[in-house]
């Protein structure tokens, strides 16, 4: 409600018509609790990871080998891999490392 011009103006109109702050908050968290459904609803597209553990096996590799070349626990490449925690980032650059070794 600070920065978000958005918000300011929602907020700044309600307020006009007489709704306290409480009820202006509110109504603003019951927005976000709408997009948050929307996005784990399935409006969002997963990342494909399963090329990443098949990759890495054919190459002998283990978790612990690419967790320290990549500066992350063995479990964070782990959950990569299942796709049970997606991170862009991290997969690229895994990725080029598999390609590289």
């Amino acid at each position: 409600m600070s920065y978000d011009p958005t918000t300011i103006a929602y907020r700044d109109a309600r307020l006009a018509k007489g709704w306290t702050s409480k009820e202006v908050f509110r109504a603003l968290k019951r927005a976000v609790a709408r997009e948050v459904f929307r996005a784990l609803a399935g409006h969002t597209q997963a990342p494909d990871y399963s090329d990443l553990r098949p990759a890495r096996r054919a190459k002998n590799l283990t978790l612990t080998a690419a967790a320290q070349h990549l500066g992350v626990w063995p479990a964070r490449i782990g959950e990569l891999e299942l796709g049970r925690r997606p991170n862009p980032e991290l997969a690229v650059r895994y990725r080029e490392w598999l390609n590289a070794a």
